[in-house]
Parts: C-alpha cells; structure tokens; sequence
C-alpha cells in the first residue's frame, strides 16, 4: 500500500510539472507591440496606465505594432446615505473607451468598464488612502484586460 502511494505521488507530480503552463500576459511570448498611445481625460490614471504599457514598446522582433487612443472616464457616486443624509456607500467607476489602430485604421473598439464599491470612513485621510488603492488596483484590471484583448484579436 505504500508504494502505491509514492507511485501515485510521483506521477501525478510529474504530470504537474510537465503540463506546459505559460502566463499569457507575458510580453516575451507578445508578437506585437504598442508604438503610441494617445489619453483623452482622466490625465492622472492616464499617466498611470502609460506606466504600465512601457514594457510593450519594445518594438525589438514584433510582428504587429498598434496605436492605441484611450478615453478615460473616473466616477466616484455615492450609493446610499444614512438616515441623517450623509454618505455611507461610495462607488468609485473607471471606465476606458479603447480604439486599437493598425496601419492607422481601426482594428477594434472596445469599452472596458471596472467598478468597485466600499464604505465611508470617519478618518477621512485613510479613506483618501483607501480610495487611491481601489483606483490603482482598477487601473490594473483595466490594463490586464486591455492586453487580453489585444492578444485576442490578433
């Protein structure tokens, strides 16, 4: 029975390791790159996600190369009010009107919309701080979901 067990163990460890896993969003495996990136609106989470697309525009052994125009939109609403009226839901709304240009012709357009809802905190510095890390981890999405999309189209 033991060694029926350290088989088993063993193959299916090796079956583990042998699989072939590869992260998509790797940009050693990317045939394309981004050569320009045009923002219109939000110019704080646009510089944010410029920051993100650097490793893209190395354009060393790409096959396609895309210009991108990106519209971004920030949102913050509240949600619901306690019986006093103040604040006690917020919602912050980022979304990013994306055209992916080839050759200078449209090659696809998407929207991309992420949301993220939190209560109100009576220490307003550590809301601030907290609302910083919720914009930061949507402009995060957002890129991930750009470049899945450009992976897919292509």
């Amino acid at each position: 029975m033991n060694n029926i067990v350290k088989i088993t163990l063993l193959i299916f460890y090796i079956l583990l390791t042998g699989c072939g896993y590869k992260p998509i969003l790797s940009t050693k495996n990317s045939d394309f790159a981004i050569t320009n990136i045009k923002f219109t609106g939000e110019k704080n989470i646009a510089s944010k996600i410029n920051n993100n697309f650097k490793i893209y525009k190395n354009t060393e052994g790409k096959n396609k190369f895309y210009n991108l125009e990106i519209f971004i939109n920030k949102e913050k609403k509240v949600v619901t009010k306690n019986s006093k009226g103040d604040p006690q839901i917020f919602e912050i709304i980022i979304s990013a009107n994306l055209i992916i240009l080839e050759n200078n012709e449209v090659k696809n357009k998407k929207k991309i919309t992420k949301n993220f809802t939190y209560n109100n905190s009576s220490n307003k510095f550590s809301l601030k701080r907290y609302e910083k890390s919720i914009e930061n981890n949507l402009v995060d999405e957002i890129v991930s979901s750009i470049i899945l999309h450009i992976h897919a189209i292509q």
